[in-house]
């Protein structure tokens, strides 16, 4: 064989290793820590008003999603249901959970009313009268 014929197989041979070897991929999304004993965890803060600018005040919620379609109630304690998350979340398809956070307005805008201060309990789940809910009592 030529010497030419030699560099062009070695230089063929080594563009197809290189194609067909598996690359590592990096994960864009971050990786975050599920503590299984703290599915569900709230607490009240302030939030600048998109409108007038001032301070006012919300719950931010952060809570574990394991299964498809799950959505948090905002409950007051005679049974009334005070606020709906508008959106359905379900976990990532190649990870079994994944953790969100939300935050609730108790101030009146277009999607919610003014939340006046007392008991009110936050629950996570895909049905409201389901067993397998996380449940959460917070006083505002």
């Amino acid at each position: 064989m030529n010497k030419l014929e030699i560099i062009i197989a070695s230089l063929t041979a080594l563009v197809v290793l290189y194609i067909f070897i598996p690359k590592d991929k990096k994960d864009l999304e971050p990786e975050v820590t599920v503590e299984e004993n703290l599915p569900l965890v709230a607490w009240i803060d302030t939030q600048k008003h998109p409108w007038d600018g001032t301070m006012r005040d919300v719950v931010k919620i952060k809570y574990l999603v394991e299964r498809e379609n799950t959505i948090v109630w905002m409950r007051d304690m005679t049974g009334r249901i005070v606020h709906v998350t508008p959106f359905k979340v379900s976990p990532y398809k190649h990870k079994p959970n994944r953790v969100h956070e939300y935050v609730w307005r108790l101030y009146e805008t277009n999607r919610s009313e003014y939340i006046p201060p007392g008991d009110y309990e936050i629950i996570v789940g895909t049905n409201i009268n389901n067993t397998n809910n996380y449940w959460l009592p917070i006083t505002i």
